[in-house]
């Protein structure tokens, strides 16, 4: 077993590695593996944010150790210091608590204060899931092609550069759409609040593992290899389930 598990760590390094030319941790913005008790939220990148968990929330098994489930709570930061880059990718992993073919609005990415953007919400003027996303001079938005979300994790990666936005679920192209400016994010100015917005009882219902946003837009095949490194992070016997989870249903 201690092989097997050598070899996954092994596996982990190696597409670590090969995505260090474009992203490394000069690149992260912010990073919240949501592992701990539930009752706070750390963020590892090099800066360091401080957030707070508010309401109802809990620490369950993840896709990389431990996740954090919310049940009618919210992980919230005060303005993020730090510029806005040129570029960006938000890349998280998410489970619903129960299937999600829309009823109420719940929002899994939102600003603290006020309305902004980039958010990222599930049954909003009847999409079942939007990436809301802006540039210095419009707001737009990119419609999932998914109707229903079922009770598993999904891979969810969001890229931005001046030219074009665009999502992937589990790896896959899920729409684009052009942007056409610079890139907008309110988050250093008005914070960050994970599964809600900002005190409206929007609260998403489920669990979120590993939440990054970079300075970076990811390519293709960059999205494929973060999503197989955090795989590859789990024991051999419960990564073969995992893979075989995510390409059931796709």
């Amino acid at each position: 077993m201690k092989k097997v598990f050598s070899l996954n760590v092994g596996l982990v390094l190696i597409l670590m590695v090969s995505l260090a030319d474009a992203a490394g941790p000069k690149d992260l913005i912010i990073h919240l593996p949501f592992e701990g008790n539930g009752k706070e939220v750390i963020d590892v990148s090099p800066n360091k944010f401080k957030g707070k968990v508010e309401g109802k929330a809990k620490s369950v098994e993840g896709v990389v150790g431990k996740a954090l489930e919310f049940g009618g709570g919210a992980a919230k930061f005060d303005p993020l210091k730090f510029d806005v880059p040129k570029a960006m990718t938000i890349e998280f992993w998410f489970k619903p608590s129960e299937a999600v073919k829309c009823g109420g609005r719940m929002d899994i990415l939102y600003r603290k204060n006020g309305g902004g953007r980039p958010h990222i919400t599930f049954c909003r003027g009847g999409v079942t899931l939007g990436h809301y996303f802006a540039t210095k001079g419009a707001e737009l938005e990119i419609k999932s092609k998914e109707l229903e979300f079922e009770n598993r994790w999904y891979y969810y990666v969001a890229t931005q550069t001046k030219k074009e936005a665009v999502l992937y679920i589990d790896g896959k192209l899920d729409g684009k759409t052009a942007a056409g400016g610079d890139v907008r994010i309110d988050f250093p100015e008005h914070g960050m609040s994970v599964a809600e917005n900002s005190g409206g009882g929007t609260f998403f219902k489920g669990a979120v593992d590993e939440l990054k946003i970079w300075s970076v837009a990811f390519t293709p095949d960059e999205v494929t290899k973060a999503m197989e490194a955090a795989l590859a992070v789990e024991p051999y016997n419960r990564l073969t389930t995992k893979w075989a989870d995510i390409k059931l249903n796709r």
